[in-house]
Order: structure tokens, then sequence, then C-alpha cells
């Protein structure tokens, strides 16, 4: 994966619940950023609480120039994502 192509306003998608042979991906925002190349940021406009939220940059499993794909299921992202921005960024 090419962490340059992740680009602002991209959207992200989790993994439906088929996985990555089954049911469509799931939108969960868009990238605000990608900081330190360790962390992507989340707009805050998507978010149902109005603030950015954080994720590593390891759970991204394809980029294209359509959007991100993330090897989380929905459930996953909502229970780790991060609400502050992460030390060291």
């Amino acid at each position: 994966m090419d962490v340059s192509q992740i680009k602002e306003h991209l959207p992200v998608y989790a993994e439906g619940p088929g996985g990555l042979s089954g049911a469509s991906d799931t939108h969960i925002g868009n990238i605000d950023s990608v900081e330190g190349g360790k962390y992507i940021k989340l707009t805050k406009n998507n978010a149902p609480d109005g603030q950015h939220h954080w994720f590593p940059i390891d759970w991204v499993r394809a980029v294209d120039e359509r959007a991100v794909y993330l090897k989380k299921t929905v459930d996953e992202v909502i229970k780790e994502l991060l609400n502050e921005e992460p030390a060291g960024v």
C-alpha cells in the first residue's frame, strides 16, 4: 500500500458484514490528514459527535483513487477509533 495515495477528503470504508468477499463496505468518514505517517485523522464533518477521530494507518487494507478501505468491520472501528490525538503525532 502506498501511503502517498491517501489524500484529503477521500471517503473511508470499513469492511461490510461479509468481509472481503461479502456485503459492501460501510462509509465511516472522510480523510482529514495523515499524521506522522502513522495515523489517519478523520474529518469532524461526518462524525456523529462532531469531533475528529484517528486510527492507525495499519488498519488500511487498500487505497485507490476513489477511497480508502479498512481491514476492520464497522463494529471494530466504532470500538477502536481514537477520540484524542495520539501521542507522538
